[in-house]
């Protein structure tokens, strides 16, 4: 499969949703507005978001059904995104080679833009229209939880906590919840939206939880060639292996995140060819 023209076309049918969930230019607070909007519109490959549709589909339902829960993905991403770059956090300066949202707009906006985006991402999915009874209840469940203490927000407090002192169950533990947790809960999302049957949905999951692992170990990899002598420690898989390892692990966590897939009602090559063409980062 010829993965970037279906890349594109999901990503621009996500822009075009995610534009119609933000606050018209100028709505008051018009600061907030434009910070909300910038963090959102100002580039990224919308993966999350493509992965929660593409789910769907492999669930044997339709991409459209799943659009609502793709951009609430998409949204809550972004305030991660605000929240990691602030100066109390990796004190971050450009993201996608633009200025981040606090050296652009203030540090105090920056954290209200986050919370302001967090707080949307839950709103799309309440506004969801329900297949089923409960339906927006379940998705909004499933997101909160991948989000919460025990997802993505305990993850950046032991990555924080841990960048000084990396051990090897540091790593495992902030992986999975700070970039694990969050892939899943994409995919789960465009599963649960398509009606997928039990087994679909624990398929689609284990799938989604090693294309995260892999995410982040091949990131790491990426960054570690880019890295400049005064950067800031941050916590990388490195620290506690070789990279030919960690490249050994992220080629299995692909591998084996790509069997997770086999005999799901649905088309799975687009999960397949994205897992494939991240790997191929590192290859």
């Amino acid at each position: 499969m010829h993965i970037e023209p279906y890349l594109a076309e999901r990503k621009a049918l996500v822009e075009a949703r995610l534009l119609a969930c933000l606050p018209p230019e100028g709505t008051r607070p018009a600061s907030l507005t434009d910070a909300m909007r910038y963090a959102v519109l100002s580039g990224g490959k919308r993966l999350r978001a493509i992965l929660c549709l593409a789910a769907a589909e492999a669930a044997g339902g339709d991409a459209d059904s799943a659009l609502p829960a793709a951009c609430a993905v998409e949204l809550l991403h972004a305030y991660t995104l605000v929240h990691d770059d602030l100066p109390c956090m990796d004190n971050d300066v450009l993201r996608r080679g633009l200025p981040t949202v606090h050296v652009k707009y203030g540090e105090a906006l920056a954290v209200l833009t986050g919370d302001a985006l967090q707080t949307l991402a839950f709103e799309v999915l309440a506004r969801t229209r329900e297949t089923t009874p409960g339906m927006a209840v379940r998705l909004a469940t499933e997101l909160a939880r991948a989000a919460g203490a025990a997802g993505v927000i305990g993850g950046q407090v032991e990555d924080i906590a841990s960048a000084h002192a990396p051990t090897r169950e540091a790593i495992d533990y902030v992986f999975q919840h700070k970039t694990a947790d969050l892939f899943r809960a994409a995919v789960r999302l465009g599963a649960i939206a398509a009606q997928a049957p039990d087994a679909a949905l624990e398929k689609l999951s284990a799938f989604a939880n090693g294309l995260g692992l892999a995410f982040q170990v091949i990131d790491d990899i990426l960054d570690a060639a880019e890295a400049k002598a005064d950067d800031e420690p941050e916590l990388s898989c490195l620290d506690v292996m070789p990279e030919a390892e960690a490249r050994a692990w992220a080629r299995q966590l692909t591998a084996d995140a790509c069997d997770a897939l086999a005999g799901l009602p649905g088309n799975t090559l687009p999960l397949t060819a994205i897992a494939d063409a991240l790997l191929s980062r590192v290859s």
